[in-house]
């Protein structure tokens, strides 16, 4: 509960609204999901030990930072049906995310 406050008045100090804060949120998640799919393609395509070592670095410390953003998604109770409607991965029917989950 605390937590969620601070989130509120950080949010109201920088006067960003729920959906200019929301859409911010979705569009680092997608920067750092493409970092982390190029990161992957870095290491897949290194040949030598220092090359395959920089990959590696590069490539956990993309996907600490993709976790840390959908972590904070998840703890702000966000889901790509939030989205508004004509923004890339915007999902029509909320209860699909739900139903992927049960299965």
């Amino acid at each position: 509960m605390w937590e969620r406050m601070k989130q509120n008045f950080r949010r109201q100090e920088h006067d960003k609204s729920e959906a200019e804060y929301r859409q911010e949120l979705f569009a680092q998640i997608r920067t750092s999901h493409a970092e982390w799919l190029r990161a992957h393609r870095l290491f897949h395509e290194a040949t030598g030990k220092d090359e395959i070592d920089y990959a590696i670095f590069v490539l956990e410390a993309a996907e600490r930072k993709y976790q840390i953003h959908l972590k904070s998604a998840k703890q702000q109770g966000l889901h790509r049906f939030h989205l508004p409607a004509d923004e890339p991965g915007y999902v029509h029917d909320p209860d699909r995310v739900h139903k992927r989950r049960a299965e």
